[in-house]
């Protein structure tokens, strides 16, 4: 198994565009010590979870009857091809701590084999048992 990535200087910006140090922002969430209270909290944590290969994390948070459709090598594999440049919040429906439902619609920026790319996605979330998870891209 490769070696976990090194998190950045925990007062770094976060990588998510909260405009919060990471220590007071994704940090805890993929270190395990806090759960997202919503779900763009989940997304956004998701989306520095690629920046720095925390695979774990990723698997631990994709809702349990998706993983079947991929594997933690394959999120690595993809994970690394990129180079992670920004994300961008669009909206958020729902997905507030009192919810068991949203969706967040983003654009995450990279960099792949030299070119830049969007990705464009309206995400949906649940809430099992306190924690959210997410399920799967509105098609």
């Amino acid at each position: 198994m490769p070696p976990k990535p090194q998190l950045p200087a925990a007062n770094t910006p976060c990588p998510c565009g909260s405009q919060k140090p990471l220590e007071n922002c994704c940090q805890p969430f993929i270190q395990g010590t806090a759960n997202p209270a919503t779900a763009e909290q989940l997304m956004r944590s998701r989306y520095t979870a690629h920046l720095l290969l925390a695979i774990d994390y990723l698997w631990a948070t994709w809702s349990p009857e998706q993983r079947l459709r991929s594997s933690q090598a394959d999120i690595r594999a993809w994970a690394e091809s990129c180079d992670w440049l920004g994300l961008q919040v669009i909206a958020t429906r729902q997905g507030g701590a009192s919810d068991d439902k949203g969706t967040v619609e983003f654009i995450a920026l990279f960099r792949q084999r030299g070119q830049v790319h969007q990705h464009h996605e309206v995400s949906q979330f649940k809430k099992v048992m306190g924690k959210w998870f997410y399920v799967d891209h509105l098609a």
